[in-house]
């Protein structure tokens, strides 16, 4: 196989220090503020008095980090991690006391008094924007295999790691920057059993072994070619050849498929009929390899801006600590649906429709207060975590906000 060239991918991870966010030297800033805010909604009933809540915390935490957003305005994707951070703004409160609600001209204003996690707020922020940096760069690796054969079956696919149409792709994607996986990552693996994987047409197999190349995608297809017939033009003989290509793109850690594409059919007019069906599949492979990088890109970046099924595993839990996990879960931000699928032998499966990243779901559940979970193992879709008894709040203990 020929060797694929190692793509660097610089990664700058800025530590923000007292200096850079405006504090006197040797002062650490503070990890958790209390701030007060009002929020203001229109109408007067229970619903409106909800979202003057929301409002009010959300400005809450505005205030409090407002140092470090003007810190990272000029930075590029601001506005982006600005909207996925504050969709859940809540979430960085960590105790909150309403102080006052009152109707004034039916607008419904709430103020609350609201311990925010500024330490939290940056944490997130920094790994939402190198999520954003790296959703254009996914880890790839190409499994395409290519027939040139016709039987009365259908085509006959071969099975080779530098096929024509791989090779040509793999190429086009290197170019753009792109970091394909070399079988050297994962030397208890060939290639060539993703491309098994691909005649197979098995979706699941291919993602499981595409994962232990540690990619995150598996670009997998099937590429034909076949005569089709003799022109003469000005006297003379030309062969005409056409290719096809369906692709499919495979999320690795959940066997989702994000996208398929099906390319129209290339017609190739050679003069030899040697060698016709491989001038074929590399012409076809050419010019549409831009693009199969759309389509690649698209269903990467759309991952994360759609509702996703992530994956639990939570050992430790039975029946009554699911119904407990269950309602704690449910009224979690961002969370659509919780689903269990079994508990078998202290081991529950349970399926979560989330909004943002597997990562912000992580430290929510592990900030559940009905429920001490443990985060064990992480993937862009899939959380394996342990239930742990919640710890018993000590006697006469209070968690008023001070001065209230």
């Amino acid at each position: 196989m020929r060797p694929l060239h190692a793509v660097a991918v610089g990664v700058l991870v800025g530590a923000l220090t007292g200096l850079a966010l405006g504090q006197p030297v040797g002062v650490a800033p503070p990890m958790e503020q209390w701030v007060d805010a009002t929020g203001r909604a229109a109408g007067t009933g229970d619903t409106a008095q909800e979202e003057a809540k929301a409002k009010a915390l959300r400005t809450a935490v505005e205030e409090t980090c407002g140092v470090f957003l003007t810190a990272q305005s000029k930075t590029r994707d601001y506005k982006a991690v600005y909207d996925k951070v504050f969709a859940n703004a809540v979430g960085y409160v960590r105790e909150f006391k309403i102080v006052k609600t009152e109707v004034v001209e039916g607008v419904t204003l709430v103020r609350v008094r609201a311990l925010v996690s500024t330490r939290k707020f940056e944490e997130d922020w920094a790994s939402i924007a190198h999520t954003l940096e790296q959703e254009n760069n996914p880890r790839v690796i190409v499994a395409i295999v290519e027939s040139v054969y016709q039987t009365t079956s259908g085509p006959t696919y071969e099975v080779k790691e530098d096929g024509i149409v791989q090779t040509t792709i793999e190429e086009f994607l290197l170019s753009k920057g792109l970091t394909l996986m070399d079988r050297s990552v994962a030397a208890d693996i060939a290639k060539r059993d993703v491309l098994l994987a691909a005649i197979k047409d098995d979706a699941t197999e291919m993602a499981a072994l595409g994962s232990r190349f540690k990619a995150d995608v598996v670009v997998t297809g099937k590429a034909n070619v076949k005569f089709g017939k003799t022109l003469e033009v000005a006297g003379q003989e030309m062969y005409q050849y056409v290719a096809t290509l369906n692709v499919r793109v495979i999320q690795t850690d959940s066997a989702r498929v994000l996208a398929t594409k099906s390319f129209p059919p290339y017609t190739h007019s050679t003069l030899q009929r040697g060698g016709g069906e491989d001038k074929a599949l590399a012409e076809m492979a050419k010019r549409n390899a831009p693009v199969l990088l759309a389509a690649v890109i698209e269903a990467w970046k759309n991952r994360a801006n759609v509702s996703r099924t992530v994956q639990l595993s939570i050992s430790g839990m039975d029946y009554a600590t699911w119904k407990v996990f269950e309602d704690a879960a449910s009224k979690i931000p961002g969370v659509q649906a919780v689903r269990l699928r079994e508990i078998t032998e202290g081991i529950a499966n349970i399926d979560v429709e989330y909004q943002f990243t597997n990562e912000t779901l992580a430290d929510r559940l592990t900030e559940l207060k009905a429920l001490k979970l443990t985060v064990q193992e992480i993937t862009p879709n899939r959380l394996k975590l342990k239930a742990e008894p919640a710890p018993l709040a000590p006697s006469g203990a209070s968690s008023a906000p001070p001065g209230t």
